[in-house]
């Protein structure tokens, strides 16, 4: 064979092998493809599923329970029963023998006031108790002149406390004896006292238009203590067995009272509710509602919103 023609063989087989790899390139690219778009992966042009309208909701189950309406007030802490001790005479306190938080018994020597004048002898009168109990005022110092219509000590009990509150006039009517009361101390921030109204003012004060009452301690408590200042939330109303949803789960839709709840296929369901009593944070629902019920508490929702439960692993609410 001559030289030009062997040349020409072998550019033919050339062109063969390079045709023969082009198209086992093709075969093999159009295999791949075929194999990713099998095991799920998205091929050009296939949009993967869009979950992004799906919402997630925190919910609260309804079941019967308690709701209580409260009003905070201030209040002072008292000794029930307190005894002014007063001098037989007038004249300067001229020795205290005893100090506030002391017990005396009746008849115990408290202090001495000197009666005399300027000039004359010193006659010192003794301030005796009438009472047994502890001392828990004495606003006057030696040197002090006081008169026999001055209270030299306030003898009281620290285990008979109650405490003292002034009520605007606004609540009056839902004063009654019974009502329980928080209270919380400046000492003790983070603990619940409670009480109940033990006695009510059948008038109200016209200065400060508003009426007194006393609660008395459920429990005696060391760490409760005459003089001191209390915070007082009061329950003027209460619901038991009835249904309780946050406040922010109420939406107003067309001027009506509503509330989302999960429905079935996990939509986003809207229903109408009629609504009691309230506080700072709840509210009660008196119709529209059934036990069992999933009210949606948080997450943007409208009627229809596929809901996902928060905490859940799937979308399914039951």
């Amino acid at each position: 064979m001559d030289s030009s023609k062997k040349n020409d063989l072998i550019g033919k087989i050339i062109v063969i092998a390079l045709i023969a790899i082009f198209v086992a390139v093709g075969i093999f690219s159009m295999v791949g493809t075929s194999n990713t778009a099998g095991m799920g992966m998205p091929s050009a042009g296939v949009a993967p599923q869009n979950k992004a309208n799906t919402v997630t909701v925190s919910v609260k189950a309804m079941i019967p329970e308690t709701i209580q309406r409260t009003v905070l007030l201030n209040g002072n802490i008292s000794s029930k029963v307190e005894t002014n001790i007063y001098p037989d005479t007038s004249g300067k306190v001229t020795n205290i023998l005893k100090t506030v938080g002391e017990s005396v018994y009746k008849g115990e020597i408290i202090a001495y006031v000197d009666p005399s004048k300027p000039g004359s002898a010193y006659a010192a009168s003794p301030v005796k108790a009438t009472v047994a109990g502890t001392i828990i005022q004495l606003p006057y110092n030696i040197g002090d002149t006081i008169s026999t219509n001055n209270s030299l000590a306030v003898i009281g009990s620290l285990k008979d406390l109650e405490v003292t509150v002034n009520v605007s006039e606004k609540y009056s009517s839902y004063l009654k004896i019974g009502l329980p009361a928080y209270l919380s101390l400046i000492s003790a921030p983070e603990e619940k006292f409670t009480a109940r109204v033990s006695s009510i003012s059948p008038v109200v004060n016209i200065d400060s238009r508003s009426q007194q009452i006393k609660l008395t301690l459920d429990q005696k408590d060391e760490r409760i203590k005459p003089g001191m200042f209390a915070q007082v939330r009061l329950v003027i109303q209460e619901e038991k067995n009835t249904f309780v949803v946050p406040q922010k789960a109420i939406k107003t839709y067309n001027d009506e009272s509503t509330v989302f709840v999960v429905a079935d296929q996990n939509m986003a369901q809207r229903k109408v509710v009629t609504t009691g009593i309230s506080n700072d944070s709840e509210i009660q629902i008196t119709s529209g509602l059934q036990e069992g019920d999933l009210v949606i508490t948080a997450g943007s929702v409208t009627q229809g919103s596929l809901i996902k439960i928060a905490g859940s692993s799937s979308l399914q609410a039951n």
